[in-house]
């Protein structure tokens, strides 16, 4: 739980998200970065969901997962939170 503070975490293999949504149209993006710099390139994981506050949605990976071999940034959009489980260092 990394809470309200910025954390680095250099390297993540990604196997389920789980967001809340604040509003309709919630998106969570990830980007393999480990700060804001983020581009179109580095963006390996992009969901859109929701069509109401409070709502709760949970993606699972399959396979291996998604591997961030740089880092990973995750960008919020009427989303309260966003849990990633995985394995990270």
């Amino acid at each position: 739980d990394v809470g309200a503070s910025a954390t680095t975490i250099t390297k993540a293999r990604i196997m389920s998200v789980y967001g809340q949504a604040t509003a309709a149209d919630a998106e969570i993006k990830i980007y393999n970065e480990a700060d804001s710099s983020k581009t179109a390139k580095q963006l390996v994981f992009h969901v859109k969901f929701s069509n109401a506050d409070n709502h709760g949605q949970s993606f699972t990976v399959p396979g291996e997962g998604i591997y961030c071999n740089t880092g990973m940034y995750v960008d919020l959009t009427n989303c309260d939170f966003c849990t990633i489980i995985g394995t990270f260092t």
